[in-house]
């Protein structure tokens, strides 16, 4: 009876590892294994009894030379300045031909006086893949996002360096873009003051438009959207720029437009009102016969069409010339 409780101890060791949802190998010296889990042989498609008492399964999980040798030195390098590893990502091939991404954690142990190595394989492919896809279309994105954890920039995506002009080399890790981006103190402050208004109400801010000064000193105008967003137990800020600097211009732009086609219409239209006041007094006072009336009034209509010409032209030109009019003032120009 003296040994039960460390039979039931060893039992009880023995049943976790085999039904634990990570792989688990307990290696003896060369790496030759005498332990090999339930989820070993899922993840990587080779049974116990392939694997146990060899390393031959070491080869299998990596079959390209090239890439074991670089695990090797790799795992080598870490062991030289410390006995065990921890979350080193390696990538092997499952018996199935399947490439798995595992995170592997290693402690050595000394199991019947013997010196042993407990590797924990954790697979982590189906996160890496969703990491990549999002950072993908992050990435993507023809909108600029940016990622910030207290004011530092920790994502910056191609949308941002095309629309400001600087990398992320420039600008991962710091806060200095928000100066470099708006390098007038004043506007600076303004901005700043504008956004902590906003905040003391929200938490968040939407649409807000300002003018930055991108690497190259060009202005743009950038409608800025932010949410919060948890990371573990951290918050974080992720803010959505739009650059809608052509737009703006368009809009200017058919303002201006729209001005001038009123200042142009407006005398015109001012003779064709006096002229017929004048017809309207004359015929009262019976000083305009039938014939001269329709001559003037003919000679009115002529000139109304020619207005009426001139807004469709002007029109067509305005929208022909100016793609990125707001779609309802296109179609109050086009007569939709």
């Amino acid at each position: 009876m003296t040994g039960q409780p460390n039979d039931n101890a060893a039992c009880i060791e023995a049943n976790f590892l085999d039904n634990a949802l990570v792989m688990i190998a307990v290696l003896e010296k060369e790496g030759k294994i005498v332990s090999w889990n339930h989820a070993a042989e899922a993840i990587t498609g080779y049974s116990y009894d392939e694997v146990v008492g060899k390393t031959t399964v070491w080869k299998q999980l990596y079959p390209d030379k090239d890439y074991r040798d670089s695990v090797t030195a790799k795992i080598a390098s870490i062991l030289s300045t410390k006995n065990y590893f921890e979350n080193l990502e390696t990538i092997i091939r499952t018996r199935s031909g399947d490439s798995r991404i595992i995170l592997w954690n290693t402690k050595k142990i000394t199991n019947m006086g013997l010196p042993r190595t407990i590797s924990v394989g954790l697979d982590v492919t189906e996160q890496r893949r969703a990491d990549q896809f999002r950072e993908s279309v992050i990435d993507n994105a023809n909108i600029l996002i940016a990622v910030l954890d207290k004011g530092k920039v920790i994502v910056w995506n191609k949308a941002a360096e095309t629309i400001t002009g600087y990398s992320r080399d420039d600008v991962i890790g710091k806060r200095d873009i928000w100066k470099w981006l708006y390098p007038d103190a004043e506007y600076r402050n303004t901005v700043t003051r504008q956004i902590m208004d906003i905040l003391t109400k929200n938490l968040f801010f939407e649409n807000l438009e300002t003018t930055i000064v991108t690497k190259s000193g060009e202005k743009k105008i950038i409608a800025w959207n932010t949410r919060q967003i948890a990371n573990g137990k951290a918050q974080q800020d992720i803010a959505i720029g739009r650059d809608i600097t052509e737009r703006k211009r368009a809009e200017e732009a058919l303002l201006s437009y729209m001005t001038e086609m009123a200042m142009r219409l407006k005398g015109p239209i001012e003779i064709i009102r006096n002229n017929l006041q004048d017809v309207a007094a004359l015929v009262r006072n019976g000083k305009l016969e039938l014939d001269d009336m329709a001559i003037v009034l003919d000679s009115q209509v002529r000139n109304a069409n020619q207005i009426a010409q001139n807004v469709i032209e002007f029109q067509r030109a305005v929208t022909e010339k100016n793609k990125d009019i707001p779609e309802a003032y296109r179609k109050f120009l086009e007569g939709e």
